[in-house]
């Protein structure tokens, strides 16, 4: 009969130590659930967690933007550079001039341009300015005054209208020029010519008297 005994006391052992065991587990978790939340509480904690929560956002840098260089356009010519004109160049008009050469070939004179006075009072006050002697050129028609011995190469228009003194019509370009080149050669300042330049050529000559020959 003493045998049953045993058996219950050491149950009833066995069942408080499992009930003490549970009760120790159960007493652990619940300490390390609150040390848990008092870490969790702390402010380390907190700045640990906010941290691992937050997401670091690395700015891109938007890619420069160049403004396109203009496209070079066609190559642009070089201005023209156009010849100085020429200072000795005659306008357009009607000068009293001596004729020094004629090409007939080339169709050019060159010209040595006058002053002429017409008129004894005019051709007086000329010769007192210049200082010569009145009574050698006053039964000339006209005075005449070459103060500038610059020579200029003229071309003549191929319709040029050539008068020669005492003739009663005009001459082709060919045959005016021959004939001029021959009066220019053998009566040197005797006879002095008005040219009519239009456009740098000369489309008119005519054969006047600069000196009586008296």
């Amino acid at each position: 009969m003493k045998a049953p005994r045993i058996v219950r006391s050491v149950t009833l052992r066995s069942r408080r130590g499992i009930i003490l065991f549970v009760a120790g587990t159960v007493a652990i978790g619940i300490g390390a659930a609150g040390v848990r939340a008092l870490v969790s509480d702390s402010p380390s904690a907190r700045t640990h967690t906010e941290a691992e929560g937050t997401v670091t956002q690395t700015p891109v840098a938007s890619p420069a933007v160049t403004d396109p260089s203009p496209s070079a356009g066609p190559p642009q010519p070089s201005p023209s550079t156009e010849p100085a004109p020429d200072p000795n160049a005659l306008a357009d008009g009607l000068y009293p001039t001596f004729i020094r050469a004629v090409d007939v070939k080339g169709a050019t004179v060159t010209v040595d341009v006058l002053q002429v006075f017409v008129g004894e009072a005019e051709q007086h006050q000329a010769a007192i300015e210049d200082g010569v002697d009145w009574e050698y050129f006053m039964y000339d028609p006209v005075y005449v005054r070459n103060e500038n011995p610059l020579l200029r190469k003229l071309p003549v228009a191929g319709d040029v209208r050539i008068l020669f003194y005492g003739w009663c019509d005009y001459p082709s370009r060919w045959a005016g020029l021959t004939e001029l080149r021959k009066e220019a050669a053998s009566s040197g300042e005797g006879w002095y010519y008005e040219i009519t330049v239009v456009d740098g050529a000369v489309v008119g000559i005519e054969q006047k008297v600069a000196s009586s020959g008296c």
